[in-house]
């Protein structure tokens, strides 16, 4: 999978979207699950206060509790309010009505004016420890135990939970949409020079943009300048050798006029066989100036048309041989190249082909990525131990057709402008099979392609 600035900022924002809404979800949980059994414990010990007030004392001047209490929850059997008086050493002992058939856990050991909280069967229990003294002044420690059921509150709790995550889920979908809405107009300016760099590509234009972001802008100037002194210097070099080429017209033929005229054969000889490797070697630089090779910039090029043009031309040059060409490119492969390059590397291949076949040539695309492309014939095929040097210039397979060292090595410098590779084996058909290996970058994408 390829690397996306966006995905990258979605994943990050995310995470921290996630970690903002859980965090807050938590502490606004545990803040509102302590503010409750912070309140439900003040309750209590305002219900203590309350039984103090209520108590009464015996004709010894001891706390008693009435049977009944003000609160009508204390007199009624599972109220879920419940109330315990144990004092005197535990020689009194005093519950609210509505612990009938019902028992509180042992209060605590506590300090004379010490309170205790604690959660237990379901309950939340609050003791208290105090000292009362009679009317002889005696202090006799008392426990008073005020215990409610903690249904309420956990029914309290876990709903303030539900719409407490409910609303953060919310928000953390609309701070999502969000961040993608801004990721997506902070990089509309990238989307904008990829759009551009495509209508390069597709030759529509020759320059990125001037009116960028100003982070953007040094990119932009250095891919123009790149693009410029590209194209400079590949024009500089084909006026060069054309030049050159052409200057050299007048001497290769007054030499070779002179070699007809000369009355030594060996030395007409010598000189047309000069004349000749001189041309070759003219011919090949020029063809090597006229490789564009792979910058990325290169528009997709649909290499069956190009392929279906080259056989026809050369069926018609070779009809003498009548032979079957089996072609098996797919309507939509494609490759990001210059279209002279293709035409020059396909045709000095299946040209070879052509003139070494019998009876059959093949030509498939294999894969796409990398995209293989064999072109192969039936005819004589080439040594293994020639296989590595023929790609070498001036290296002929077959003496007999002259021109052909130069074709291959031509086809060896197009691929190495594109970081492409060939090898050269012998064909199932038992000629020659020429498999051409395109790297992943030249393969366009499908809305490229």
């Amino acid at each position: 999978m390829r690397p996306s600035i966006t995905r990258r900022l979605l994943v990050a924002t995310t995470a921290l979207v996630a970690a903002f809404i859980g965090v807050a979800g938590w502490s606004l949980d545990s803040a509102f699950r302590n503010a409750s059994e912070t309140a439900l414990v003040e309750r209590l010990q305002a219900h203590v206060y309350t039984l103090l007030a209520t108590a009464r004392e015996d004709e010894q001047g001891r706390l008693r509790m009435p049977s009944d209490l003000p609160d009508p929850a204390f007199n009624r059997p599972d109220s879920g309010r419940y109330a315990r008086v144990v004092g005197e050493n535990g020689q009194y002992r005093w519950t609210s009505r509505s612990l009938i058939g019902r028992t509180l856990p042992p209060a605590p050991a506590l300090p004379v004016g010490k309170t205790d909280v604690e959660h237990a069967d379901g309950l939340l229990l609050f003791d208290q420890a105090i000292e009362w003294e009679d009317y002889s002044g005696r202090p006799l420690p008392y426990t008073l135990t005020v215990a409610v059921e903690t249904t309420d509150l956990a029914r309290q709790q876990q709903g303030f939970r539900n719409t407490l995550w409910t609303w953060l889920g919310v928000l953390g979908v609309v701070l999502l949409l969000v961040q993608l809405a801004a990721v997506r107009w902070g990089l509309t300016p990238l989307y904008r020079i990829a759009e551009a760099i495509k209508r390069v590509e597709q030759g529509a234009a020759e320059q990125l943009p001037d009116h960028v972001p100003r982070e953007l802008q040094p990119l932009t100037e250095n891919l123009n300048a790149l693009l410029s002194q590209s194209r400079s210097r590949q024009e500089r070099v084909r006026n060069s050798l054309a030049d050159l080429a052409h200057s050299m017209k007048t001497p290769l033929t007054v030499l070779r006029g002179a070699s007809d005229r000369a009355n030594d054969p060996e030395l007409s000889r010598l000189i047309e066989e000069q004349v000749s490797r001189i041309d070759q070697i003219v011919d090949y630089q020029r063809q090597r100036a006229a490789v564009s090779g792979g910058t990325g910039l290169s528009p997709a090029l649909a290499l069956r048309p190009p392929l279906e043009r080259l056989v026809r031309s050369l069926s018609k040059l070779h009809a003498d041989k009548k032979l079957q060409v089996d072609t098996q490119i797919p309507a939509d492969t494609a490759l990001k190249c210059d279209p002279g390059d293709m035409m020059e590397l396909f045709g000095n291949l299946l040209e070879n082909a052509f003139r070494h076949a019998r009876r059959q040539v093949r030509i498939a695309a294999e894969g796409e990525a990398p995209l293989r492309l064999v072109i192969e014939d039936d005819g004589e095929g080439i040594p293994d131990a020639l296989a590595e040097r023929l790609l070498q210039r001036g290296i002929r397979a077959d003496e007999r057709h002259p021109g052909e060292g130069i074709g291959l090595a031509v086809v060896s410098e197009i691929l190495a402008q594109y970081d492409a590779d060939i090898r050269i084996d012998r064909s199932p058909l038992g000629g020659a099979r020429f498999t051409l290996i395109f790297p992943r970058k030249l393969i366009p994408s499908s809305s490229e392609a």
